[in-house]
């Protein structure tokens, strides 16, 4: 058995896109067509994970100055649990660049996606109040931030 190829892959073409909309299929987050227009934007930063040349994993930031906010962090479902989701975070706050501080909003019961971003330093700084919408209702978002040196390493 070999090992799998992974590649990590800036996104800044629409046609980029195409290859990534398994990912959002029967998914809980914003969609594919809010992601298509996020990438026209020009503070968009965006990578996908590739693995064997097949997107496994995506992220979406917003940027403005030295600030980005995690908009997305989406792994495939047969995917998820291999580490994917880690490698991929790790790799764009590296690519980010001038960035000091990446700010995000978690749902408070994603609890493996809490673990990720706190045990990469990510820290608890607020919540937003029945955030989410639920099929039995509302829930709140969790709010985390990350300080980072220049060029993406975790202070």
């Amino acid at each position: 058995m070999t090992d799998a190829q992974i590649s990590l892959r800036a996104l800044s073409d629409p046609a980029d896109l195409e290859q990534l909309q398994p990912l959002y299929e029967q998914s809980d987050g914003p969609s594919y067509d809010f992601f298509k227009g996020l990438l026209d934007q020009p503070h968009c930063k965006a990578w996908c994970l590739l693995k064997d040349k097949q997107p496994v994993a995506a992220i979406w930031y917003q940027c403005a100055t030295e600030q980005a906010d995690m908009i997305d962090l989406r792994v495939l479902a047969s995917e998820r649990r291999q580490g994917f989701g880690r490698q991929l975070l790790c790799a764009s706050l590296t690519a980010l660049g001038d960035v000091s501080a990446v700010a995000l909003e978690v749902r408070s019961s994603n609890a493996a996606a809490r673990a990720l971003y706190q045990s990469l330093g990510f820290s608890e700084t607020g919540a937003r109040r029945n955030y989410y919408a639920t099929p039995d209702g509302r829930e709140d978002a969790v709010l985390m931030t990350l300080t980072l040196n220049i060029g993406g390493s975790v202070t």
